[in-house]
């Protein structure tokens, strides 16, 4: 099984403690973009990193780490994803955050890759089950994704389908609540 080496750091703000994995994205092949207001646009480029994203998000899932992926460009927008219902976290705390990331010392971390799509899941998936799993908020600089442990099965299994076949992109709004902006999902190699 393939692996990636990643940066994971404790860091604890209020009374907060919680592990951070932080990885650039430029460093993964994603690039992540907040565009008219009313959509977030995670961009892969191709089916490796999506197959990365697939990973992470099962790794945020099983473990409750927080992800934060930083944007490389002002054009970009950085990306926090976590479980709101273990990390409750606002922007004021992830200010906090970043501004620890750069005095702690993270060690390192071997993140298991994700590698195929298990077809099998299709048999039992029921959507009603999934409708209102993620909370997405967003601006030009940052965005926040909020999933729960539902949520982030759905987005798990949706990357690594993206990864595995011919299906370009997946919309995320009716999972989303109807207060959260529309997050899309592509695989740009494979989005024609």
């Amino acid at each position: 099984m393939k692996t990636l080496i990643v940066d994971r750091t404790e860091v604890i703000v209020g009374s907060l403690n919680m592990a951070v994995v932080h990885l650039h994205q430029k460093d993964i092949g994603i690039i992540v973009r907040e565009e008219l207001g009313h959509i977030l646009l995670i961009d892969t480029k191709d089916c490796s990193e999506m197959f990365i994203m697939s990973s992470l998000f099962k790794h945020v899932s099983d473990t409750n780490d927080v992800l934060f992926l930083q944007r490389e460009s002002p054009s970009h927008a950085d990306l926090f994803i976590f479980n709101g219902a273990i990390n409750p976290l606002n922007k004021k705390i992830i200010k906090e955050i970043k501004l620890a990331l750069k005095n702690i010392k993270s060690k390192k971390f071997e993140l298991k890759l994700i590698n195929n799509h298990d077809e099998s899941i299709w048999d039992k998936w029921e959507n009603w089950k999934y409708e209102e799993q993620l909370r997405i908020q967003s601006d030009h600089y940052l965005a926040i994704l909020n999933a729960s442990k539902l949520g982030f099965e759905l987005l798990t299994h949706q990357c690594a389908y993206l990864a595995s076949s011919y299906s370009g992109h997946a919309h995320f709004d009716w999972n989303s609540t109807s207060t959260s902006i529309e997050l899309i999902i592509r695989n740009i190699a494979r989005n024609t």
